[in-house]
């Protein structure tokens, strides 16, 4: 062995790196570590591992509670999955249909989303706009062909955009629901450059919005996410399973209380988590979407084995190590070379003011994702004059493709007003997971897994993301006492008694009932678990803020920061983005420069 490379293992061995958060970007940031010979400790303040990711067995069916799919074609993704050896497990999504719900929830309409990207529409004369937003929408739909091109440097805003070239019905009732259903952002918030690539150039040849995303369209219909056959928990598991080889220390149940710098290198102070706050904070990439945008640069978008409790404790997670039981000293203090914060952005801003830094965390929004297990197959949207089912997408964040359609939309996304809190739906998105994942229905038969996304409470004197006046039906109650004990496993405190998870499932159902035109029957089992969203990387001042915060951090040595609050939300752009970040760490361990 050549002195040069001796001396890299040597600088390798001496170093300690301690990583704190236990989801997806700090399982890949240890084992980026890890694999090149650094020694590394992960310290996860829940009692499991994966974040957002998490499969539990319902009614006998693994199924992915949150986080459920990944977008095709992210090289560092990619690299993971064959390194992991998980490719002969990915399956591509049968289709993702969408459709919106807009109108009120007397007069709620539901009709599938024409041929586009992000909502915007190819032909607004499509049968499928019209039926959204109507002839009066349509003719005003038709006046961007009259005006003048515009060029994304003069009007960022997608929603602006939208609105002056087509009007605001286009904009309220097509774009905003997909925004607001996927990443619980204002359309009006989100750049327009960023969640549509290449539309400011396509605008300004084509001369109109309508014939950019023309010109944008594929040329075919492509499946544009998949899912591991299985759930995703195969991925943590793997992970864990990889850790555990290069011998990673894991500890759970603790977390990182504090950081100081000295010249000795980092200390990093350690506390039980008590099991309270263990559950109630959210964990460190609790920022999930149900569905992976990632083409848009936005999220997707915070698990695998059959067996529910594979995830639920600690042991049984490969390489995963209680603190109460590991022989290191469950509080007190380790000192590192370097610190990877790799948590949700608050609590990556509260250990970063103890180091001495200030940042602002992104703002974001929690919502209740509650899983419905029902019988038969539940009657689609297309039960109503005015719905019919979408066409399978081309990407994940566009409505393009228009090849097949399916007989169920996957999704309904509900506009802002739905959504709102003077509405008795109050859920903005309806998925049908066993309409997207040909192995989930093969496994469920006549069974439907639908994921109900609900707006979590706001305002601090409503104690539930729900009317206190619902009713709770007998077969949500059974529904709850059939659960593995998911519903107890919530990244928010033990509800209230007006918070019930019964109630949770009862407005699950109701709002599942409207959304897809058609009565939901009583859940089998169901299991729920809040989350906050993370906002997408499209958003407006994301790159400005995640840049200012990098740069704040970079100016003391061996801390680093990674997670969705930074790459924006969805596993791809998180793999990608801690990738990018933990080789600079490793490039300054062994070489002394990135």
């Amino acid at each position: 062995m050549s002195d040069r490379a001796s001396d890299l293992i040597s600088r390798a061995h001496e170093a300690h790196v301690v990583v704190a958060g236990g989801g997806v970007a700090g399982l890949v940031a240890a084992l980026e570590c890890a694999k090149v010979g650094i020694r590394v400790t992960v310290i996860e303040a829940s009692d499991r591992l994966g974040g957002s990711i998490r499969t539990e067995e319902i009614d006998g069916l693994a199924v992915d509670l949150v986080a459920d799919g990944f977008a095709l074609g992210a090289p560092a993704l990619d690299t993971l999955i064959d390194e992991l050896g998980l490719r002969d497990a990915v399956e591509p999504a049968a289709g993702d249909a969408i459709a919106v719900a807009v109108g009120s929830p007397d007069a709620l309409r539901v009709a599938r989303l024409p041929v586009g990207l992000a909502g915007i529409p190819a032909n607004p004369w499509s049968d499928d706009a019209r039926r959204i937003i109507g002839w009066r929408g349509a003719w005003r739909a038709y006046l961007d062909r009259l005006r003048p091109p515009l060029t994304i440097g003069r009007e960022q805003s997608l929603g602006a955009l939208v609105r002056t070239r087509m009007g605001v019905r286009v904009r309220d009732r097509l774009v905003a629901p997909l925004a607001f259903g996927r990443f619980g952002v204002d359309v009006d918030d989100v750049d327009a450059d960023l969640a549509v690539p290449g539309l400011s150039t396509a605008l300004t040849r084509a001369g109109s919005l309508a014939g950019a995303i023309s010109q944008l369209l594929p040329d075919g219909p492509a499946p544009s996410r998949a899912t591991l056959r299985g759930g995703m928990g195969r991925l943590v598991d793997a992970l864990a399973g990889r850790l555990a080889d290069l011998e990673v220390e894991i500890r759970t149940g603790a977390r990182v209380a504090g950081l100081h710098r000295d010249d000795g290198g980092w200390t990093v102070r350690i506390e039980n988590a008590a099991p309270d706050a263990a559950a109630s904070a959210p964990d460190a990439d609790s920022v999930a979407q149900a569905s992976d945008p990632d083409a848009t640069g936005a999220p997707d978008a915070a698990a695998s084995a059959p067996d529910a409790d594979s995830r639920a404790t600690p042991a049984s997670a490969p390489g995963a190590l209680s603190a109460r039981d590991s022989d290191a000293t469950p509080t007190g203090q380790i000192i590192a070379d370097v610190v990877i914060i790799a948590t949700d952005g608050d609590a990556a801003a509260s250990l970063l003011a103890s180091a001495g830094i200030s940042v602002a965390a992104p703002a974001s929004r929690q919502r209740d994702v509650v899983t419905l297990v029902v019988d038969a197959p539940v009657a689609t949207a297309t039960a109503t004059p005015t719905a019919t089912a979408v066409a399978p997408t081309s990407s994940a964040p566009s409505n393009a493709s228009p090849a097949t359609t399916s007989a169920a939309p996957a999704t309904v996304y509900a506009a802002p007003a739905i959504a709102s809190a003077a509405s008795g739906i109050r859920a903005a998105a309806v998925e049908d997971a066993t309409a997207s994942w040909p192995h989930l229905a093969a496994a469920a038969g006549p069974r439907r897994i639908l994921r109900v996304q609900l707006e979590a409470p706001t305002d601090p004197s409503r104690p539930g993301p729900f009317p206190p006046s619902a009713p709770t039906s007998d077969g949500a109650r059974r529904a709850h006492s059939a659960t593995t004990g998911a519903l107890a496993n919530t990244t928010s405190p033990s509800p209230s008694p007006s918070t019930s998870p019964p109630e949770l499932v009862a407005q699950a159902r109701r709002a599942a009932s409207a959304l897809l035109g058609a009565e939901v029957g009583e859940p089998r089992a169901a299991a729920h678990r809040r989350v906050v969203l993370a906002p997408p990387a499209s958003v407006i001042g994301h790159a400005e803020r995640t840049a200012a915060a990098r740069a704040a951090i970079a100016g003391r040595e061996g801390l680093v920061a990674v997670g969705a609050w930074l790459a924006g939300g969805g596993i791809a752009p998180i793999v990608a983005d801690t990738v990018d970040e933990v080789e600079k760490v490793r490039a300054r361990i062994l070489f002394g420069s990135e």
